[in-house]
């Protein structure tokens, strides 16, 4: 497998999965929102955006994964209140991810370190690790292992890619796995966290470069 040409192309389709305008700034401020570890209003997002109240509804609607309470509330998109198989404590709050992928992309998001723990989805064996913005740390067992998959063009990116996209326990035991699974690749955990940096720093440049040209019009 050539790592660094599935990067790009990986890279390129995740952040190319929703293309509407201000996406990449919504999502990181919606994350950072999310990891407080409380639902998230419409309201409070387009004050942090300086976004009209509508646009922000709007933009949340065409995600089409977004979890809502019943009040109105965002309480998931990628980062979750609600329990999955991967848990994500940061400060001491238990949060869950929609997959492995997000558990070592998302804290370079938030700028926070997360605490990680999920199961081998073939063998059940716990896997745990700690994943700071810049690196990833105490992995055990030390030869984990994740699935990642090229998702289509759709946005519902929870289906297209995080259903695919696991914890193993080792490399053998995940390639196993995946024999019958056409398309799905089962890379290092350290792999994996290097996919999920260049996500993180393509959708921080893409947010810092929108803000940038905003200040210069102004």
């Amino acid at each position: 497998m050539n790592l660094a040409r599935y990067t790009a192309e990986l890279v390129e389709r995740l952040t190319m999965a929703n293309q509407l305008e201000g996406f990449a700034d919504l999502f990181v401020v919606l994350l950072r929102e999310l990891s407080k570890g409380v639902p998230v209003s419409p309201a409070a997002l387009a004050l942090a955006l300086d976004w009209p109240v509508g646009r922000v509804i709007a933009a949340l609607e065409q995600a089409v994964s977004t979890e809502w309470d019943d009040d109105g509330n965002v309480v998931g998109y990628g980062l979750t209140l609600r329990e999955t198989p991967h848990t994500f404590e940061v400060g001491g709050r238990h949060l869950y991810t929609w997959c492995a992928f997000d558990t070592l992309f998302f804290p370079a998001l938030i700028d926070q370190t997360a605490y990680v723990t999920s199961r081998c989805a073939a063998t059940g064996i716990l896997v745990s690790l700690t994943v700071t913005p810049t690196a990833i740390e105490d992995i055990e067992p030390t030869g984990a292992a994740v699935s990642l998959i090229l998702p289509q063009n759709t946005p519902d990116i929870r289906h297209a890619f995080c259903c695919h996209v696991h914890f193993f326990a080792s490399a053998a035991t995940g390639q196993q796995w995946a024999a019958t699974s056409p398309g799905i690749e089962v890379v290092s955990v350290r792999d994996a966290f290097a996919v999920g940096r260049e996500c993180a720093e393509r959708l921080l440049r893409a947010t810092c470069l929108r803000n940038a040209g905003s200040t210069d019009h102004a």
